[in-house]
């Protein structure tokens, strides 16, 4: 009995035990990481919205050429 309770406390003892300074800095990378991630997930989006609005430029300017094209006679390829 005495030796159990002796192991208990030893196993409360250790897990009171502050971090150490490898898994805090593990902890700060780890924080860095993610922000990074959502920073490139941020990013990603931003470009994702630039090509949407260019193909819809790209699709205008494609029906007002074959508009054009269509008015003038000349015929274009598909």
């Amino acid at each position: 009995m005495r030796q159990v309770a002796c192991a208990l406390m030893l196993t409360l003892g250790c897990a009171a035990c502050p971090a150490s300074r490898a898994d805090v800095a593990m902890s700060e990378q780890i924080i860095q990481l993610g922000d990074g991630l959502n920073d490139a997930r941020q990013d990603y989006a931003a470009l994702q919205q630039q090509v949407d609005s260019l193909r819809v430029v790209v699709a205008r300017q494609d029906t007002v050429i074959r508009q054009l094209a269509n008015l003038a006679g000349v015929a274009i390829a598909h």
